[in-house]
């Protein structure tokens, strides 16, 4: 159905877009726009596609023409826009393939570019990237158009002669790719050619490098210890050498990535046979690497194996490790095994305090097939540091501990597991989120504000909370206590810690939340009477369902 739309009540269903249409001629997002502003009709831009979500929000199939949409209502060149409403259920699966915004589709990046688009059509530029965004441009491979590669290429071709001829033939010149996490450690993660084989050089080798890429007509931006920033028309292309100032720091020599398989053909033709063999039968509970690794060992032991007897006993290897990795004894950790999955970014299942909750499933791993929830900023923050979950990863470790020595006094029948949450990334733009094992039938207990449920469990629960000041010796209440009772276990996720020192970030209510706990809290079945308390118990809260926060 085509109807008027305001681009600004519609969202982006994705994170990122290409600058450029794939209509020829390849007109980018601004040059549209510049014709626009110009006085080119609006009806010569396709028809932009629409959906309404069963929520109600209005999102795009089309996230380019939304952005030039958006970017034109700005700047006062339109109002409403012709589109066209599809049906939910025609493109549901289109959308759920395209929908990867983490921020719920209220601004959009443009690849290639440091621009973001946001929901009233403005634009906002970083020049200065974050270590992890420039590692993920890095990881990426190149950042560049077909154009600027073949400019690109030209000019590396011209730079490698350079090299060559002031190192001699040793150099290797490549183009960055996914090896650079393991081989950047001087820090400087966008780098799109990287020289291997060359080892320390000396001034006057280095110097020699800058004077002939001069002499051949590139203007070098700038020079560092360790990189030659070289303007190659229209792009920026940056070199890293090996270099001695650098390795006084301790920094080793970059090393090309190596490849066991590549003259290892029995084992490649293994690796390979083993995953065509574990699609066929829908085996989902191996990882690549954890293929490869089962294929390589095996390897080893055997004296000249034929491919058949290889096969064999590496995919008898692999079954035996899962065996013994189910016969360990549980812990009070309850871990994702597996190391892939996929998220439906389209719509939230709930929220916390802090952060939105996405729904997905693990493709990869013993948890293949079973239901996961990823955990984004719920005020649209982008993180690509793992930092940005240092908080949240100390707490659920110390929370493990806890929860694994009050298994140990046996107050339950049950075991009391915390989900572990992981800090997993997009393949696509390489931002961070945490990532656990789905929970359902979700209740809470308790709050780190003295709030009590009214089940039993939110009783028995209490003793939780009490014990781990016992076993801190006083330093902390753990608390905040939600999660879901199922027939062998009692799941929690997101518990808080008031800490005395208030180490445990902005809801950890530190010592006011530890005597806040006890004044409200009254021993049951489940509490023991030689557990310890503190001498004050004052109330400074006044008890509340769900998480406080006290600034």
């Amino acid at each position: 159905m085509e109807c008027f739309e305001d681009p600004f009540m519609i969202r982006f269903s994705q994170g990122t877009i290409g600058e450029h249409f794939k209509d020829e001629p390849r007109p980018s997002i601004f040059e549209t726009l510049e014709q626009i502003e110009a006085g080119m009709e609006k009806r010569k831009i396709a028809l932009m596609h629409i959906v309404r979500r069963q929520d109600g929000i209005l999102v795009t199939l089309d996230n380019r023409r939304l952005a030039v949409y958006k970017m034109a209502k700005r700047a006062g060149q339109c109002g409403k826009v012709k589109v066209l409403l599809v049906r939910l259920e025609d493109v549901e699966r289109e959308l759920r393939h395209k929908s990867d915004s983490m921020v719920e589709g209220r601004s959009v990046k443009v690849r290639g570019t440091n621009i973001t688009i946001h929901a009233d059509g403005s634009k906002t530029e970083t020049p200065l990237m974050s270590d992890g965004q420039l590692q993920h441009r890095a990881d990426m491979g190149g950042h560049w158009t077909q154009e600027q590669n073949a400019v690109i290429s030209r000019g590396v071709t011209d730079i490698e002669a350079v090299v060559k001829q002031v190192l001699g033939g040793s150099a290797k010149l490549m183009k960055a790719g996914s090896f650079m996490k393991g081989t950047d450690v001087a820090g400087e993660s966008d780098i799109d050619v990287m020289v291997f084989g060359s080892g320390p050089i000396s001034r006057q080798q280095w110097d020699g490098i800058v004077s002939g890429i001069k002499q051949r007509g590139y203007t070098i931006e700038s020079v560092n210890p360790r990189c030659i920033h070289v303007r190659v028309d229209k792009g920026l292309v940056t070199i890293e050498f090996d270099v001695v100032a650098n390795q006084r720091q301790g920094f080793p020599p970059n090393k090309e990535p190596e490849n066991p398989f590549r003259d290892n053909r029995l084992a490649a033709q293994a690796v390979r046979n083993i995953k065509m063999d574990f699609i066929e039968s829908e085996e989902k509970g191996f990882s690549g690497h954890a293929i490869e690794q089962a294929v390589l060992n095996e390897q080893q032991k055997l004296r000249s194996p034929r491919l058949g007897e290889l096969i064999d006993v590496a995919k008898a290897a692999l079954k035996s490790q899962r065996t013994q990795k189910l016969k360990r004894p549980l812990t009070a950790a309850r871990e994702n095994n597996a190391s892939e999955g996929t998220t439906d970014w389209s719509k939230p299942v709930g929220e916390g305090k802090f952060r939105k909750v996405f729904k997905g499933e693990y493709t990869v791993g013993d948890r293949a097939g079973q239901s996961n929830v990823s955990k984004v900023f719920k005020d649209g923050t982008e993180a690509f540091e793992d930092s940005f979950f240092e908080h949240d990863v100390a707490l659920c470790e110390k929370a493990i501990e806890i929860t694994d020595a009050f298994n140990k006094v046996k107050k339950f029948k049950s075991l009391v597991q915390v989900c572990k949450a992981e800090i997993w990334h997009s393949k696509k733009t390489k931002q961070r989120f945490l990532t656990e094992p789905f929970i359902a039938n979700f209740d809470n207990f308790n709050s780190n504000s003295g709030w009590q449920g009214v089940s039993e469990w939110s009783k028995a629960l209490q003793s939780l909370s009490h014990f781990s000041y016992h076993y801190s010796h006083g330093d902390v209440v753990l608390c905040d206590l939600q999660g879901a009772i199922e027939d062998t276990a009692v799941v929690l996720t997101d518990p808080v810690l008031n800490s005395r020192d208030k180490r445990y970030g902005p809801t950890d209510l530190g010592q006011k939340g530890i005597e806040n706990f006890f004044h409200h809290h009254t021993c049951g079945n489940w509490c023991d009477a030689a557990w310890s308390k503190p001498r004050a118990t004052y109330k400074h809260f006044t008890p509340q369902a769900g998480t406080a926060m006290i600034m």
